[in-house]
């Protein structure tokens, strides 16, 4: 009431024309809230699917859960684990580049490309072999680094306002990354057959466990045929906590086959979300402004789905392995629900009545090709992978492929790996503003283990 009071007392004669510049302004800035409103939306960079890591696993196009022979077994089937006959520490870095095209037919002023770059430690562990009651067992303790969040947006957008246009500049950054510390641990049931479990805890023990999100907006442009100016700053930091499971088996069926399962539980996650959102409205021909500041703490819960997949592994000879994943991920129930109990999908911000997400499934093929050295290995890695992420009408479809390599000797092994992954015409960062986007991510990943 205040700004239309302070609007009306200069320009008494156009009081039905300045209200409906404030109720328009007030929609539009609503509108621009509601992109920001990210209490109803979780935006991740990396793949949705919880995959697993490691540079040789990548290498091989992520096909990895009837091989699991290395340490980062943990976070792809943990009965592997029973295949390291040695202690060992490993270490894997990666780098990640992402770069989205943005289109639209009906806003073709959004077409813009922005690219976004970031590194750090993706998988540590330490692992340890021992035999307890006549059988082969491992523990091991797993640091992941499974979601990015890492964003960038940059881009131009016209609001139509009745025949009035408001010219948008917006400014969109996420960073952060989910990780778990994880111990673990496999029994070898039989000489053909082992168990494993992981234990994953989500949380603030190693730094930050979250992401952080700055959206800035500046608009000008005519409302009612009147001049106005709109900025938006709004920041929002979020934590993520939680604990689930990985149970697995490996099964060697035939001296050249191996078959391996893997089940990671779901679990409900506790966000703490901090909000402050800022905005203005200036009509310079009436010399008016009017702002507002607000902030808000929320706990949320976030309902994560089960996954699953079977993998497996073909040992042609000494040198080559071939193997063959499909993984499923239950994205129907991934719900984010508020303070108030009410049921949202995390994707788009809708009520989860509205409709779900759809399942995905994951098919990833991959091999290896050992050079044999009488001192050292050299491996060749290559894989194929179909990766579609969830929506609520029809799935993103992702694809891509991967290459690595590497060299062990004595008590040293490293790999590196490179994995290209691009989706055409899929949701971008802003679903409400833009249409589509074409979607092009580029990691790379270096992996060190030592054998004591």
């Amino acid at each position: 009431m205040r700004i239309i009071s302070e609007i009306i007392r200069p320009c008494s004669k156009h009081l039905v024309f300045v209200s409906m510049i404030v109720l328009a302004t007030c929609i539009v800035l609503s509108n621009a809230h509601g992109e920001t409103d990210t209490s109803q939306r979780i935006e991740i960079s990396s793949s949705l699917n919880p995959v697993g890591s490691g540079a040789r696993a990548t290498g091989m196009g992520s096909a990895f859960i009837g091989v699991a022979d290395d340490a980062t077994a943990a976070s792809w089937n943990p009965a592997g684990l029973i295949q390291l006959e040695k202690p060992e520490i490993s270490a894997v870095y990666s780098f990640f580049h992402r770069r989205q095209s943005y289109s639209s037919e009906v806003h073709p002023e959004i077409e813009t490309t922005n690219t976004t770059d970031y590194d750090g430690l993706n998988y540590a562990s330490v692992a340890y072999p021992f035999v307890l009651f006549n059988r082969n067992m491992i523990v091991s303790l797993n640091y992941q680094r499974l979601f990015e969040m890492n964003k960038a947006l940059d881009l131009k957008y016209t609001w139509s306002i009745g025949p009035d246009n408001l010219y948008d500049n917006i400014r969109f950054r996420q960073d952060g990354f989910l990780y778990a510390l994880s111990p673990a641990y496999a029994v070898q049931v039989t000489p053909y057959f082992s168990l494993g479990a992981t234990l994953n805890f989500w949380g603030d023990y190693l730094g930050d466990d979250g992401w952080v999100i700055t959206y800035k907006s500046f608009a000008t442009g005519k409302i009612a045929g009147e001049p106005v100016e709109r900025t938006v700053h709004y920041k929002e930091t979020a934590s993520f906590e939680g604990i689930n499971a990985n149970f697995g088996f490996l099964w060697s069926f035939s001296p050249k086959f191996t078959l391996g399962g893997v089940f990671k539980t779901p679990f409900d996650a506790d966000i703490r979300r901090e909000t402050r959102n800022y905005q203005s409205r200036y009509w310079p021909t009436e010399n008016n402004f009017f702002d507002t500041l607000s902030s808000k703490t929320e706990d949320l819960t976030m309902k994560m789905p089960m996954s699953y997949g079977l993998g497996l592994a073909y040992r042609h000879s000494d040198s080559l392995s071939i193997a063959l994943d499909v993984y499923r991920t239950d994205w129907s129930e991934f719900i984010l629900v508020d303070e108030g109990g009410n049921e949202l999908n995390p994707i788009d911000g809708r009520p989860i009545r509205e409709g779900a997400l759809e399942d995905t499934t994951q098919v990833r093929i991959g091999a290896e090709y050992l050079f044999i050295g009488e001192k050292s290995v050299i491996p060749l890695r290559v894989g194929l992978f179909y990766d579609p992420e969830p929506a609520t009408e029809s799935l993103d479809d992702f694809y891509g492929f991967s290459i690595g390599s590497g060299y062990a000797r004595g008590r040293i092994a490293f790999d590196a790996s490179y994995q290209y992954r691009f989706g055409r015409n899929v949701s971008g960062d802003l679903p409400t503003v833009t249409d589509s986007a074409d979607i092009h991510q580029h990691t790379l990943m270096t992996s060190l283990i030592y054998y004591f």
